[in-house]
Parts: structure tokens; sequence; C-alpha cells
């Protein structure tokens, strides 16, 4: 595959995708090959550091709009909006 990416970013993208992915063997061997590319443990953090970022917003927004959908601070559920026109489920 051909690519315009040096070594080192291909594998701070990986790095990335792995941590996103949950996978702990991509991200060990992705870890490995980017030290390989020349990529300092500084590098590799601020890299962890910005997929951490990517991957906690959408987790702290859905538990956000969870708590706004079941909460009303009476203890009683709120319904969602349904219908074709609101609903963006992919379900």
């Amino acid at each position: 595959m051909e690519t315009t990416l040096a070594k080192a970013q291909e594998e701070l993208v990986s790095i990335g995708a792995a941590i996103a992915a949950n996978c702990e063997p991509c991200l060990t061997h992705h870890v490995r090959l980017a030290r390989e590319a020349g990529l300092t443990d500084a590098d590799l953090l601020a890299a962890v550091a910005v997929a951490r970022r990517v991957k906690e917003t959408p987790a702290r927004l859905i538990l956000q709009a969870a708590h706004r959908l079941v909460s009303t601070g009476d203890g009683s559920a709120t319904e969602p909006p349904t219908g074709p026109s609101t609903s963006r489920c992919c379900g």
C-alpha cells in the first residue's frame, strides 16, 4: 500500500485506532513499531492524550444525554421524542 505518511505518522494513526478499538495487542504492536520509527515516549504520550480526549468526549456526551432523557428531577422517566423525523437510531 502506497502512502504519503511517514512511518512515524502511520504508527501514530495506528496507535489512535488501536485505542479507539480497545485492542491491546494492536496497541502493543504499534507502540513497538512507533519506537522503532524513532518516536519518543513523549511523542507517544501526546498521541495517547489525544486519543483519550477523542474517545472520552463521546462517552461523556452520551452519558449526559442518557441522564437528560431518563431524569426529570422527580424520579419519573422522560420519553424521548419518537417518529421517523426525530429518530436517529441505527437500529
